[in-house]
């Protein structure tokens, strides 16, 4: 009896593969229509809430493009900054570059725009003083310290929160039509450019290397350090023109638009200079820290 019972038992186990493959092919045409509904319902339903996402970004976009050209500033006469022309050429190209690269692969074009909504993001933190050196800051970490230190103008912070929610879905969320994805980038275009015009204070670089004496004659020397000579302007205040600062960084040059950090490790005290264009012996301060601002196209 036991022997055929394992018998038994052993033809179940050849015949049960069997079977399943003799169903599977019978109903082979049911079970694809099954299928094909259980994937169409869920690519529906996330197309569906994805429509819904591009419509309020497109909305938000518009509204924070608005509200940014409606910001009153003030207008400063001409100065030397042939690196923000510079700057400002190579924003173009690179949103030319998402541009082209949308019409090949929409997903990574979305993935670049991103990453520069992100840098200038960083870049209007910068302008705040309130980078404090940090090499990586989040979009969402930027818009609140931004919200907090600055007063993101409403619509530029939804808009921002919403391209990020928007872009997080369509790359993790699995797939969708190439046209919602553009979409998302005209959107988030617009964005950008809407970021790139908000009012913020910027440091130029007038003059760099400036020699640095330790006496009020200007005869002794000091080693070790140069000044970096800087016109602020501001979007609430007049130029403040020639303020001079010392750092040990060679990385300065005319018209470079620069981040304001410092090291405080360094200090130093009374010192004197010859001013650039007049040549007249001027303090430079009594005491101060290094300065030692990035150029703002690193950040």
């Amino acid at each position: 009896m036991k022997e055929i019972a394992e018998l038994i038992k052993a033809i179940a186990d050849l015949l049960w593969p069997i079977l399943g493959f003799t169903v599977l092919i019978i109903f082979r045409t049911q079970f694809a229509e099954i299928i094909s509904r259980i994937k169409k319902g869920k690519l529906l339903g996330q197309e569906f809430e994805l429509s819904e996402d591009l419509k309020n970004l497109q909305k938000a976009a518009i509204e924070a493009s608005e509200e940014v050209a409606s910001i009153p500033t003030f207008i400063f006469e001409s100065t030397k900054n042939d690196e923000d022309t510079k700057s400002n050429g190579i924003k173009d190209e690179h949103i030319k570059t998402i541009l082209y690269e949308a019409s090949r692969s929409p997903k990574l074009a979305l993935i670049s725009l991103g990453s520069e909504i992100e840098k200038e993001a960083k870049q209007t933190f910068a302008s705040l003083r309130k980078l404090k050196v940090r090499s990586h800051v989040s979009l969402i970490q930027a818009v609140n310290e931004l919200k907090h230190y600055y007063g993101l103008p409403e619509h530029v912070e939804n808009s921002l929160r919403q391209f990020w929610s928007t872009r997080n879905k369509i790359i993790h969320g699995g797939l969708t039509e190439d046209g919602n994805i553009l979409s998302a980038i005209d959107s988030g275009v617009t964005i950008l450019k809407a970021l790139q015009s908000l009012p913020r204070e910027t440091n130029w670089v007038q003059h760099a290397d400036v020699t640095i004496y330790s006496d009020s004659d200007c005869k002794h020397k000091m080693s070790g350090v140069k000044g970096i000579v800087l016109t602020i302007e501001s979007p609430i205040r007049k130029r403040v023109p020639y303020r001079i600062l010392p750092s040990t960084k060679t990385h300065f040059k005319r018209g470079m638009k620069v981040s304001w950090e410092w090291n405080f490790d360094n200090v130093w005290d009374s010192a004197w200079y010859k001013d650039p264009e007049t040549s007249e012996i001027k303090q430079a301060w009594n005491s101060s820290i290094e300065f030692i601002g990035r150029n703002i196209n690193d950040i």
